[in-house]
Parts: C-alpha cells; sequence; structure tokens
C-alpha cells in the first residue's frame, strides 16, 4: 500500500527538497542570532534528506527548559517534537543494564535540549513566517539577564 503511494510521490521528490531546502536555508537565517545551536551546514558532495530541523537550545542562556519551549510553541498553535530521547534512560535499557541519568552526559545534555520544528515541503511561505515569529519571540522574551 506504501508502495503504491510512494511511486507517485516520486514524481514530486525534486519539487519537494528544494522546498525543504528553501525552509531550510530561511530557518537557518532567522534562528542565527538566537541562544541556539543550529544543525551543521551540509557537507559538499552529500545529499541530505532534510527531513528534521532541529534546535539545540542554549538552555543555560534561557529561562525556560526545552519542555518548556515546547508548551509556548504549542500556545502559539507551533507543533514540535522531541525525536531523540536519550536512549539509556529508556525503562528498557534502565531496567535491564541498570543505567541512571548521569551516566552518559553528552547523550542527556543533547537529548534535553533538542527539539523537531515543522519541515515539509508542504508548508507556506505564510506557515513558516509563523514558526519563525513565534521561535524568535518566545526565545527573545526568555533569555537570561
Amino acid at each position: 500500500m506504501q508502495a503504491a503511494i510512494g511511486i507517485h510521490q516520486l514524481k514530486r521528490i525534486e519539487e519537494y527538497s528544494e522546498r525543504r531546502k528553501q525552509i531550510w536555508e530561511t530557518y537557518m537565517h532567522a534562528f542565527s542570532d538566537l541562544p541556539v545551536f543550529l544543525p551543521s551546514p551540509i557537507e559538499k558532495n552529500t545529499r541530505h534528506a532534510l527531513h528534521l530541523f532541529t534546535l539545540l537550545l542554549d538552555i543555560d542562556n534561557l529561562k525556560i527548559t526545552r519542555d518548556e519551549f515546547m508548551n509556548l510553541l504549542h500556545k502559539e498553535n507551533i507543533g514540535s517534537g522531541v525525536h531523540y530521547t536519550a536512549l539509556h534512560l529508556h525503562p528498557y535499557y534502565r531496567e535491564r543494564f541498570g543505567y541512571h541519568r548521569g551516566d552518559f552526559p553528552n547523550t542527556e545534555f543533547v537529548a534535553d535540549r533538542t527539539i523537531s520544528i515543522p519541515l515539509s515541503a508542504k508548508l507556506t511561505n505564510e506557515d513558516v513566517d509563523d514558526v519563525i515569529t513565534a521561535v524568535r519571540k518566545i526565545l527573545l522574551s526568555n533569555i537570561l539577564d
């Protein structure tokens, strides 16, 4: 069933890829002055899927946590997601191997601060502007003095 649907989407793959690239570049520029760590630059001679756009929040310089940021985005009608949960903190790994918070601090650092914001070829320019406006409003009003 998915192959039947996917075969028709292949006709638009280049168009969708180009649109995602436009949005990606718009986000990179719009968020470059905020207390966030942006995705690494795309390496030459590679084809990036541009599937998720993540912001790693510099929460050491913010008054809010990642989860509070996500809640504030939701209030602005902007969806976001957590796609990077520290693996060792999942119940199976905690129970099976006895892992605890603090065992892998670098993993936890990234997991506790990273969110994904909307990135889809179907986003309109107005949608992208709404995301940018909400992210900037929330972060700029929550920078530590």
